[in-house]
């Protein structure tokens, strides 16, 4: 199996390569819209690193995980990996659960 994976894997590593940069430009056009977020370009990985500090500020919330939590979205808390008022989102996933996950989240911000 590993061989045939070497051997005849890269059309479908160029297919999910392909995809997840689709679903990080879905991320960078999303986040772009919402008001207190900002993030940078991923570059070698499926993770948004998004910086939560200014809608925090402006909506007094301690807790950006708990906030989009109650909207439906899960999330990781950036401070579990040293970056405190980011959150983590895994964009390697169904562009249905993302668009899903981005819809809920400004659904929040818009609250």
């Amino acid at each position: 199996a590993a061989e045939a994976a070497y051997r005849d894997g890269d059309p479908w590593r160029q297919a999910l390569l392909e995809y997840l940069r689709g679903n990080r430009r879905r991320v960078m056009d999303a986040i772009a819209g919402m008001p207190g977020l900002s993030m940078t370009v991923p570059e070698a990985t499926y993770l948004a690193w998004i910086d939560c500090r200014a809608m925090m500020a402006a909506r007094a919330v301690t807790d950006p995980v708990a906030f989009f939590e109650a909207a439906g979205v899960g999330l990781s808390d950036g401070a579990a990996f040293g970056a405190p008022g980011f959150v983590r989102l895994n964009f390697g996933c169904p562009q249905a659960t993302l668009d899903e996950a981005l819809a809920r989240m400004a659904r929040a911000l818009r609250a």
